[in-house]
């Protein structure tokens, strides 16, 4: 389900800037939100991902080693 602008947690702006420094010229506000919400979706996953190895390994506190795992895994579903 989509996310409203007040429950968003990635702002459109740094979105849009990430989309012109990848080359574009001009970026619509739909095309910075979309992109904004499919990057909101990945880090869900990633975290949630990166939640279940530290569960796995009796830990508490996700590391950035988690989250490059969970990244890991995750490219080699693509």
């Amino acid at each position: 389900m989509p996310r409203s602008r007040r429950d968003r947690i990635i702002p459109v702006a740094p979105v849009d800037r990430l989309i012109r420094k990848a080359g574009a010229e001009r970026v619509s506000d739909r095309a910075a939100e979309r992109l904004a919400q499919i990057l909101e979706e990945i880090g869900e996953f990633l975290a949630q991902s990166a939640a279940e190895i530290v569960e796995v390994t009796e830990r508490k506190t996700i590391t950035d080693r988690d989250i490059d795992l969970a990244y890991k895994q995750w490219r080699r579903r693509l």
